[in-house]
């Protein structure tokens, strides 16, 4: 990974926050952006309280992009040419729109040429 700034998925800060120590070295010294269905994602899950404040404590440390006119007509171009579900064409054009890396263990994002794609392979447990 070139740069210093990227938007991971929601599955890179689950394996993130579950220890993956790979993750751990590719994203440390870099500026980290998420999705706000990301946020939405993370909170909405059933979790313990301490896993909870975990989560909150990731928020923190990370840019939090909401939506805006530039990304909600880049992702309705995205859901109607890549039949792409809303969430994943939210978080596509998001990355789109800020011009940095998607880091993603989803393939759906795959194969779209005008996304910088990083696919992560998680570490089998």
């Amino acid at each position: 990974m070139s740069g210093n700034r990227i938007l991971i998925d929601t599955n890179i800060i689950i394996y993130h926050l579950n220890g993956d120590l790979t993750l751990e070295v590719l994203l440390e010294n870099k500026e980290i952006f998420i999705s706000f269905i990301s946020e939405i994602e993370l909170r909405s899950q059933r979790v313990t309280h301490q896993s909870e404040q975990v989560i909150n404590r990731f928020l923190y440390h990370v840019t939090v992009v909401h939506s805006n006119d530039k990304i909600s007509f880049e992702a309705s171009k995205l859901r109607k040419g890549k039949k792409l579900k809303t969430p994943d064409a939210i978080i596509a054009a998001t990355t789109k729109t800020l011009g940095v890396p998607l880091l993603t263990a989803d393939k759906a994002f795959t194969g779209i040429p005008t996304l910088d794609v990083i696919e992560y392979l998680p570490n089998p447990l």
